[in-house]
């Protein structure tokens, strides 16, 4: 059988032939001037895949580095108002050791008492900080309240939660940006373990001249504190040799039960108590320094302080009578609380800086990351520019050749053989 070829046919073919020739530089042409070599899934099915994951990790990454800049600024305005903390508690401290002074005049305790309420002042506007967005720094996540307001009593209240703010940074990272107002101001540790002196002149209280402090008061169970009362007497009691010397008693009352009477105070091991009675009772550790014979101190359950309320101490006590030792007394307690707030500042200062070490090593290793999705990225969807010139020279070539040959068949016709 014999089989005839059409011009119609052969034409068809050498316009197809023609046409994918030019497609297929035109294509070359678009990747050499975007510098991509996959730019449709049709240019290369499997390659599309894997770099489309690659951008949606790459755009994951992006989310989480806003979140760790939004992280950083808010971490770095939590620190700065912490740093200025401690710096108003420690000037505050160096006002109350100055009022102790009992060479000072009248006028210099008023003054005094002037800048103690600008301290105070300064450090509610610090405990009232917001961040670059006006949120408040430690409200909490009550970031639209104002966490301290002073009170008609003049007591400072907190209106904030005790919660944290949290940014995530990661798939499974998540890191604090913010602390509670009540953490910072209104929980510190109480320095005397877990009960706070009272302090009164007179009758019940401290002598003439007394400079009793306490020195520690804790109990093995605060669930079951009660209030405590100490007082002293000095008596005079016959040793072992016959001669009378003086020794220190003291009687203690727990929960306005007399639990101890005309007991010897030893000032080393100080005051140790457990109810006789009970066989799970709690003990009790009292110490004491300076004591004087007649002095009484009362002392109320507390494990932690309000850094607010220790200042106003210091304010409602800079002009009582610098005779007046239970004022000093007070005084004395207030420099004890701003000593205890200082260190307590310095580990959520601390807190807050490890915080951001972690924001840090978490940024360098995503930044490492991108740079390896982007290096891969590019190997599958970057073009090779030196192999795609010779593929285009080689396509050009092949298309003028196409089109020689075109032009050729064209002009073929039985005509021109007659």
């Amino acid at each position: 059988m014999i089989n005839r070829v059409s011009t119609a046919s052969q034409y068809q073919n050498l316009t197809s032939n023609l046409m994918r020739k030019q497609g297929e530089l035109n294509q070359t042409n678009g990747q050499l001037s975007s510098g991509k070599r996959v730019e449709t899934a049709g240019d290369d099915p499997v390659s599309s895949v894997t770099i489309q994951n690659y951008r949606q990790q790459l755009t994951q990454i992006d989310q989480y580095n806003s979140a760790i800049t939004l992280a950083n600024n808010r971490l770095q305005t939590m620190e700065t108002a912490i740093a200025g903390i401690e710096d108003n508690l420690g000037a505050t401290k160096q006002k109350v050791l100055g009022m102790i002074n009992g060479a000072m005049a009248s006028n210099d305790r008023t003054a005094f008492k002037d800048e103690l309420i600008s301290l105070r002042d300064g450090l509610l506007e610090l405990a009232n900080s917001r961040d670059e967005a006006g949120n408040y720094v430690f409200a909490g996540n009550q970031s639209d309240t104002k966490p301290f307001m002073e009170a008609t009593d003049g007591s400072m209240g907190y209106h904030g939660d005790s919660q944290s703010r949290y940014a995530q940074i990661d798939k499974s990272v998540n890191v604090k940006t913010s602390l509670p107002g009540d953490q910072l101001f209104t929980d510190v540790p109480n320095s005397y373990g877990d009960y706070r002196p009272v302090f009164s002149d007179g009758a019940g209280g401290l002598t003439d001249g007394s400079k009793l402090h306490l020195l520690s008061a804790t109990t093995s169970d605060f669930s079951s504190a009660e209030a405590i009362e100490v007082s002293f007497n000095e008596v005079d009691v016959a040793a072992a040799d016959g001669k009378t010397i003086k020794e220190m008693q003291y009687n203690l009352t727990v929960g306005g039960k007399v639990v101890a009477a005309n007991q010897t105070y030893d000032s080393e091991q100080g005051i140790v108590y457990k109810d006789p009675a009970v066989a799970d009772s709690a003990t009790l550790n009292l110490k004491f320094g300076d004591i004087s014979s007649g002095d009484s101190i009362n002392l109320k359950p507390a494990q932690t302080i309000n850094i607010f309320d220790s200042i106003q101490d210091a304010i409602d006590n800079a002009e009582r009578p610098t005779s007046s030792p239970a004022a000093e007394a007070n005084l004395q307690r207030v420099i004890d609380d701003l000593d205890s707030g200082f260190v307590h500042m310095n580990q959520q200062r601390s807190e807050v800086g490890t915080i951001m070490q972690q924001v840090d090593r978490q940024l360098e290793q995503h930044l490492d990351f991108e740079l390896t999705l982007n290096q891969a990225q590019s190997g599958l969807e970057d073009l090779d520019y030196s192999k795609a010139i010779m593929d285009m020279n080689q396509q050009m070539m092949a298309l003028q050749a196409s089109q020689q040959a075109f032009g050729q068949t064209k002009q073929l016709s039985l005509f021109n053989y007659i």
